[in-house]
């Protein structure tokens, strides 16, 4: 399988926490802790401790469901590269 190049400049990610479906909040971290990213790298965790967010309160012991993301920051590569992948983008988009 071939390696693909990252197209933004990753600075860093973030553990999102839901809760019978219901998104609950979420913890940055600056390394993913799994191997697959996104809806795919989904895990069941149970809590060791309360989890507190923005009013939300999920007491310890609770099975929830996480999933890491990566934040992304600005386009990486020359001008040419970041043009090129903005009209393969709109391509794709407006078909």
């Amino acid at each position: 399988m071939k390696a693909i190049k990252p197209v933004f400049e990753i600075k860093g990610y973030h553990i999102d926490i839901y809760y019978q479906g219901k998104y609950y909040g979420c913890i940055p971290t600056p390394t993913p802790d799994r191997d697959v990213l996104g809806y795919g790298g989904r895990t069941e965790v149970t809590l060791t401790e309360d989890f507190v967010y923005n009013k939300k309160k999920l007491k310890a012991g609770t099975v929830v469901t996480t999933e890491c993301i990566p934040v992304c920051g600005k386009l990486q590569g020359t001008l040419a590269e970041k043009i090129q992948v903005l009209q393969h983008s709109k391509a794709i988009y407006n078909t």
